[in-house]
């Protein structure tokens, strides 16, 4: 009876060192008091949305918006951020997701 011949590996083998993986999301976006802080403040500086320029209220009638979205490399900073109302947010978010 013939033997089988052993064929060779078509793929290499696969690199098995752990690289460290991009920080998520959520651990590059700010939450609880330091953002409640970093909301007042923006919006004391400029009440009003940055798009339609109505007069919003604080702490429930407006939306604080990156300018830049964090998923397109943007900065989670204050220079990065805007007031915008519910309505304008929406629309840009809108966008931002059809690009």
């Amino acid at each position: 009876m013939a033997r089988l011949k052993t064929l060779k590996p078509r793929l290499q083998a696969m690199d098995t060192l752990r690289r460290p993986m991009a920080p998520s999301m959520s651990e590059r976006r700010m939450a609880g008091r330091k953002l409640q802080e970093r909301r007042l403040s923006i919006w004391a500086r400029s009440p009003h949305c940055a798009r339609c320029g109505t007069l919003t209220s604080y702490p429930n009638g407006f939306e604080l918006d990156h300018v830049v979205p964090l998923h397109q490399g943007g900065e989670d900073s204050e220079a990065n951020c805007q007031v915008l109302c519910g309505g304008c947010h929406a629309r840009k978010t809108a966008e931002d997701a059809c690009r």
